[in-house]
């Protein structure tokens, strides 16, 4: 496999024939965050018009059953909405990092067939059932953690709610890092399905399994070392840019791991067909 300084110089040349459509990406994607928020804060208000939720209550009110049906509604939407974008642009990166110039509407070519959008439902939902046994147990544990510490923050203590924000960052930290670690296992999968629509789900995840096993550390190791455009984030306008940078390295970092298994299996299909060869002269 490459390594990671030459993907970063990859990248970087190839970025210059795809700048706008990467930005382009960017702007529908927090586009379109933002069209479902306001969308989901006109209808909470609407519901505090009708009397269904209270004025003075947060907007994210746990208590109240219409404000929870409302947000996890909209998320759905707004999944249902992305993911199909999401998949076009995974294949649009992984063609652009390949060297292959392709039409930027081919970022929504998901939206129309029927059978490719079902394909990436039935994907995730595969993805979801694999990663639950590991995911439910930390979101409860985050979930607890987070409980008790507002517990700790709320008693008035100065000293005490101090420790209590600390506390929130080691663990929202710690849920994060666990969770991105985890999640490498499975970064190929979508990758795959891109490449290979018409294969079963079931495949694409033990195939991707396969490739992942002992590459994981290469694809941390690229993106954390482009990581440090990060805190210029804070800034808003260099997200236009850090964030597109980002995703490319992600997808050129899968794109070798890919490759690299392809050329392993070429490699053993080689030796087999030489020694199928010196077996056939040995006997002739």
């Amino acid at each position: 496999m490459k390594s990671v300084k030459e993907l970063k110089k990859i990248v970087l040349q190839r970025m210059r024939y795809c700048w706008g459509e990467n930005t382009a990406i960017f702007f529908i994607t927090t586009g379109g965050a933002a069209a479902v928020a306001l969308v989901w804060f006109m209808i909470l208000d609407l519901m505090v018009s009708m009397g269904v939720a209270d004025s003075s209550a947060r907007r994210v009110d746990l208590s109240n059953g219409a404000v929870i049906a409302v947000t996890a509604v909209s998320l759905l939407i707004l999944f249902g909405i992305a993911e199909p974008f999401r998949y076009g642009v995974k294949w649009y990166r992984l063609q652009q990092v390949r060297g292959n110039s392709v039409q930027a509407g081919s970022m929504f070519s998901c939206y129309g067939s029927w059978k490719r959008a079902g394909q990436i439902f039935r994907l995730n939902a595969y993805l979801f059932v694999k990663r639950f046994y590991f995911t439910a147990p930390l979101a409860i544990m985050f979930a607890a953690g987070i409980f008790f510490v507002n517990k700790i923050g709320t008693s008035g203590n100065n000293a005490a709610s101090s420790a209590a924000a600390v506390l929130v960052f080691l663990l929202t930290g710690s849920v994060i890092c666990a969770a991105a670690a985890f999640n490498c296992r499975y970064a190929p999968v979508s990758y795959l399905y891109v490449l290979e629509p018409d294969t079963p789900p079931k495949e694409l995840l033990e195939k991707g399994l396969k490739i992942s096993k002992g590459k994981s550390d290469y694809l941390a190791e690229a993106v954390l070392s482009s990581a440090v455009c990060l805190p210029f984030c804070i800034f808003i306008f260099p997200m236009v840019f850090a964030v597109p940078y980002l995703q490319m390295i992600y997808t050129a970092a899968v794109n070798e791991i890919i490759l690299s298994e392809q050329q392993e299996e070429n490699a053993v299909q080689i030796g087999k067909q030489e020694s199928e060869i010196d077996k056939e002269y040995e006997h002739n």
